[in-house]
């Protein structure tokens, strides 16, 4: 593949890292001397000796500093951002580099054409046309992100020059992760958008919580491949030493473990809550701990906006006690009963048609039963199941807004007065489906919006649950090629069963897919655990701010069989207009 590169063919090998006894050999006889001008040996590799090499240890370590990975994703997002879409100061793109292409004598296409007191840039695979910026613009700008995910999108964008401004190193974090990849799925040549894809998705994977070494093995060999491909259509200058060092994460990841580990994202975003809390700015740090103390009890469940009381019919009220009796631990054991009575009672019925009358009759002959049971002197039934058998009040409290799980839920009416998305869950559970009576369990993610938020009023105790509009998972949900997942609400599903325990929804949040407006893109959202003590299961609740995998894999780079023809875009011919002055002429 010489041809896609300089010419040449390479049959040099990456250099073995060098371990610290190595590198000291070449450093310990420099000559430091400190200010400026400052005179070093022409080609010189080191110019410097440390004061670290001073340690007695630190010429026996294997690594001696950690790469900023904060920094190399932000200047590689802010590189290749600028370069799609030309933003001044920010490209890559430009006349020198179209020069040193030429000097290279390869893309002689893309050389710089003067044309009078202009020099022309024909547009390269990378470059956008003005609706191509648009539509990315205006995907980015269309983004509701869930509370504390980032920035709010549309006070980033910039639809009049058609560029992003103020993104803080978070949102570039984001940016890179999540929303480019989604922005460009319907721009650019497909070689050139599955090498920005790969380049992304290799990013998310990176800063995952577990990544075993096979899978470091193999991002390693995705990254030099992603790579070599951005160089085939790339400038040489956008490869400065930021785009070099995405080489070393894997390396690194494995030296020194799991990047979300040592970044600081986290601590940074979480500063800005606790600075958040001051309202006194004479004792910052009692207002600090004051607003600390607070945001407890997120995890448990409490109520934000629009509290108010409701009442429903009562088919709706028999429904939310059922789904909570089947949830309760402490009921277990009389579902199991119920379901023995059933099937001795009526021996040559099928299971569907056991499991629709276990359905309608549960939630009556739990209540008999457990009233017969407290009836007797003494007995064994807990407090719990003596009020879910008294069932829950015929008024429940009604939400527009709801914490728990380290999330904040919004119903789909409170979304649509915020700037943000909060209505969008999904939940992993197990489907029974019956094939000639005979059932069958899987495990199935389902993907909806919330509607209502009710707080069920039991005695003594309170249940929440969410009332959700659900895409159909048949027709309403695929997975693509790249690993996206796809729903689409106008293929409406389960509307006999609308409801689920709060204390069960996980966040996600939809963005319109640029391919089809019909379709949305799911994105997970983060958990925010604030002032949790004596939780039992630590890894549950553990909080990295880390951003979910799209999928386990990398998308697959196609096979051209003609690279010379994808240099230049042939769908527009919208290229760069520089003028003299610019080009250092």
């Amino acid at each position: 593949m010489k041809k896609a590169f300089n010419g040449e063919k390479e049959s040099g090998m990456a250099p073995i890292p060098l371990e610290g006894d190595e590198v000291y050999e070449q450093v310990k006889d420099i000559n430091v001397v400190f200010g400026k001008p400052n005179k070093f040996e022409k080609n010189a590799k080191y110019k410097k000796k440390s004061i670290f090499w001073n340690l007695p240890y630190w010429q026996h370590m294997s690594v001696r500093h950690c790469i900023d990975i904060m920094h190399v994703e932000k200047n590689v997002a802010e590189s290749l951002i600028g370069t799609l879409l030309n933003i001044p100061g920010k490209t890559k793109d430009g006349y020198k580099a179209r020069k040193d292409i030429e000097e290279m004598g390869t893309r002689n296409e893309l050389a710089p054409q003067e044309k009078g007191k202009r020099v022309y840039l024909p547009p390269a695979c990378y470059t956008l046309s003005k609706k191509e910026k648009f539509i990315i613009c205006e995907c980015l700008r269309g983004i509701k992100v869930p509370y504390g995910y980032c920035s709010n999108m549309k006070n980033l964008v910039s639809m009049k020059d058609l560029r992003l401004i103020g993104l803080k190193s978070h949102d570039n974090h984001v940016l890179m992760q999540q929303f480019l990849p989604v922005s460009i799925r319907s721009v650019l040549p497909k070689p050139v958008r599955v090498a920005i894809t790969r380049l992304c998705f290799f990013f998310n994977a990176i800063y995952s919580k577990v990544i075993d070494p096979d899978t470091l093995d193999k991002l390693q060999a995705d990254i030099v491949e992603t790579l070599c491909q951005f160089e085939m259509y790339f400038p040489p200058s956008f490869f400065d030493i930021s785009v070099h060092l995405v080489v070393h994460l894997v390396r690194e990841a494995k030296l020194l473990g799991p990047v979300h580990l040592r970044d600081m994202y986290a601590f940074e975003r979480y500063m800005g809550v606790l600075k958040g809390y001051t309202t006194n700015r004479y004792r910052p740090d009692a207002s600090i701990v004051e607003g600390y103390i607070a945001a407890r009890g997120r995890l448990q469940g409490k109520g934000t906006i629009g509290a108010k009381w409701v009442s429903l019919n009562p088919q709706e009220l028999n429904d939310a006690h059922f789904l909570v009796l089947q949830h309760l631990t402490e009921a277990h054991p009389y579902i199991e009963e119920h379901m023995r009575i059933l099937k001795a009672k009526y021996p040559k019925k099928n299971d569907k048609w056991l499991v629709e009358e276990h359905n309608r009759s549960f939630v009556k002959w739990f209540r008999v039963k457990v009233l017969a049971e407290l009836s007797c002197t003494p007995n064994e039934v807990g407090e719990t199941v003596k009020w879910l058998a008294y069932g829950p009040n015929t008024e429940l409290k009604s939400y527009e807004g709801y914490d728990i799980n380290g999330y904040c839920f919004y119903t789909k009416r409170q979304d649509n007065k915020s700037t943000m998305q909060n209505s969008g869950v999904t939940l992993v559970a197990s489907s029974t489906e019956f094939s000639s009576g005979t059932p069958t369990c899987n495990q199935m993610s389902y993907y909806g919006i919330i509607e209502d938020i009710w707080e069920l009023q039991y005695t003594t105790f309170m249940i929440p649950l969410f009332k959700c509009k659900w895409a159909e998972n048949k027709k309403g949900v695929r997975v693509d090629e790249y690993g996206f997942t796809l729903v689409d609400f106008s293929t409406q599903g389960y509307k006999n069963e609308p409801l689920i325990m709060a204390s069960q929804a996980k966040q996600v949040f939809y963005i319109s897919d640029p391919l089809n407006d019909k379709w949305c893109v799911v994105l997970q959202g983060k958990r925010r655990i604030l002032g949790v003590d004596d939780v039992v299961d630590e890894e549950e609740y553990d909080d990295f701010d880390d951003i979910p995998p799209f999928s386990e894999g990398l998308p697959s780079m196609p096979v051209e069989d003609n690279l010379e023809t994808n240099y230049v875009r042939v769908d527009h011919n919208e290229g760069i207009w520089e003028d003299r002055d610019e080009t250092g002429n």
